[in-house]
This record gives C-alpha cells, structure tokens and sequence, in this order.
C-alpha cells in the first residue's frame, strides 16, 4: 500500500491496511535480530543487515498508517492534538494516556511531552468541543496505540542490533 491510498482508506478496521506485525518476514527478521542480540554473535549479517533495512523502512511506514488510523478515531474527542503533536509516537503516547478522560488536569503528561507542551495541550484540550469517544472506538484505538508503541519498539531493536553489527564489525 503506497501513501496515496491512505486519503482512500476506511479505517473503521485496522487489521484490513495494517499487516506488516502479522508477516512470516517480520516475525523471522525479528527473531533474528532478537536471537543475535541476545547471543552476540551473527551469522550472515550482511543479509540481515539489508532485511533490517527494508524492515526498518516498512516499520515507519506501518507506524505512519496505524497513526493515521489512530488520528482519525480520536479527532472526535480531541480534534486539535494532532496539531500540536506532530511526532506520531509521541502523539500514540499522549493519546493512550489521555484515553477517554475529559478533564485534563487528571491526566500525568509528565515524560512524554515537554512541560510547556504539556501546558499547551491541556489549555487547548479545556477549550475543546470533543465528545468520549464511543467504547468500541476506544477500544480500536487503544489496540491501535499498542500497535503503534510495538513497531516503534522493534523499530528500536532493528537500530540496536545495526549498530551493534557496525561496532563489531569495525573492531
């Protein structure tokens, strides 16, 4: 799926546009990279090194449609975060954490956005029209956030064992 066809997209279900988590190569690139991480040895890295990088490409391109996924739930609720959140991890983060809460003064945004940040959204979110998301949206999108949070995590451990290959195979 290219960029142009997420403006085209019913997201009502994300398992119909997001499949890289659910792939045979995912799941094999990544127990490679977990097995040569956890050993410390790697055997035919140079192949691995170049799946890692088509994985590590596929993987932000994953994350930019689960976000929009995520994006498009949660403008109900709280229309105006998506611009003043721009990193879509970060905005994954402060959407799972907010979740359903109207009254922001009892969400801790502390450690996922800068103070000022924090200040800005909560301002913002005080003066907004959202509405609670209905559960079952709530629900996708929260599925969808841990969606987001888990390809952000292999993203981090692809990058770690690249650089581990490139410490080891400079010394």
């Amino acid at each position: 799926m290219d960029m142009a066809d997420l403006k085209t997209l019913n997201y009502d279900d994300l398992d119909n546009f997001s499949k890289l988590q659910k792939s045979q190569r995912y799941a094999d690139i990544i127990q490679k990279v977990e097995e040569a991480l956890e050993k410390g040895t790697v055997l035919e890295y140079k192949k691995l090194i170049e799946d890692c990088n088509q994985l590590l490409v596929d993987i932000e391109n994953e994350i930019v449609i689960v976000h929009n996924f995520i994006r498009e739930k949660y403008r109900l609720k709280f229309q105006e975060l998506e611009s003043l959140v721009h990193h879509p991890i970060d905005y994954v983060r402060v959407v799972k954490r907010i979740g359903n809460e109207m009254d922001l003064t009892l969400v801790d945004l502390e450690g996922l956005l800068p103070s000022a940040m924090i200040m800005v959204v909560s301002v913002t979110a005080s003066t907004t029209k959202g509405n609670q998301l209905p559960k079952d949206v709530l629900l996708k999108t929260i599925d969808a956030c841990n969606r987001a949070l888990d390809l952000d995590s292999a993203r981090k451990k692809v990058l770690d064992f690249v650089d581990y290959v490139i410490v080891c195979d400079t010394y």
